[in-house]
C-alpha cells in the first residue's frame, strides 16, 4: 500500500472519529430530555415541581382526606440511617402540610447526600406540590451527625376520586457514588 493510500485512510478514520465523538457529545446533552420525555410516556417517573407558597391557594372547603404512604431507601448501601417519621399519614387536600424524614451518617467522617423523589401512582404527581423539600439541596452531615429533614407540601383538591393513597418515596445517594456513576 503507497503512503499516500495510507494517508488518506488515517484522514479517513480521523475524520470518522472526531465525527463520533462529537455525535456522543451531543447524545450526552440529549439524554436529559429524552430521558424526561421517555419516563412522561411510559409512567415511569414523573417529575414533582416545587412551587413556590405564595402561588398556592388553599382550599380547605374542598378538601377530602387522603392516605400518604412514606417511603425512604438508601442508594447500594450507602453509609446512611434513613426513614421517614411515620409510615402513613392522613393529609388533606387543598391545605399545606409537612413531614419529616430521619437521616444519620453513619461513617467516622463527613459525608454529602443527595435525595430524589419519586410519586406514585403517576398520575398523582401532577397534583402533589413540594413547597419546600430537603431534596432542593445536597444535605451535608458531619461524622455521625443525624437530623430530621422536613418536607412541606400540597396536594391539590381536583386530585380524581379514584386515587386515595399517594406514595412519597425517597431515596438517598451519598454525592460521591453519585458523581462516579
Amino acid at each position: 500500500m503507497s503512503s499516500s493510500n495510507t494517508q488518506s485512510g488515517n484522514k479517513s478514520l480521523v475524520m470518522q472519529l472526531g465525527l463520533s465523538a462529537c455525535a456522543m457529545f451531543v447524545f450526552g446533552f440529549a439524554l436529559v430530555p429524552l430521558y424526561d420525555i421517555f419516563c412522561e410516556v411510559t409512567g415511569i417517573r414523573i417529575p414533582i415541581k416545587a412551587s413556590a407558597a405564595a402561588s398556592i391557594t388553599e382550599q380547605p372547603t374542598r378538601s377530602r382526606t387522603i392516605t400518604l404512604e412514606l417511603l425512604a431507601n438508601i442508594n447500594n448501601g450507602a453509609p446512611w440511617e434513613f426513614h421517614p417519621l411515620n409510615d402513613q399519614i392522613e393529609v388533606q387536600t387543598g391545605l399545606i402540610q409537612d413531614t419529616e424524614f430521619y437521616a444519620r451518617n453513619m461513617r467516622a467522617s463527613a459525608i454529602t447526600g443527595i435525595a430524589t423523589p419519586d410519586i406514585r401512582p403517576a398520575e398523582a404527581g401532577k397534583y402533589f406540590r413540594k413547597i419546600e423539600c430537603f431534596c432542593f439541596d445536597e444535605q451535608d452531615f458531619a461524622a455521625g451527625e443525624a437530623r430530621n429533614l422536613g418536607v412541606r407540601f400540597y396536594i391539590d383538591p381536583d386530585l380524581p376520586e379514584h386515587i386515595d393513597t399517594i406514595t412519597l418515596s425517597y431515596t438517598l445517594f451519598e454525592k460521591k457514588i453519585l458523581a462516579s456513576n
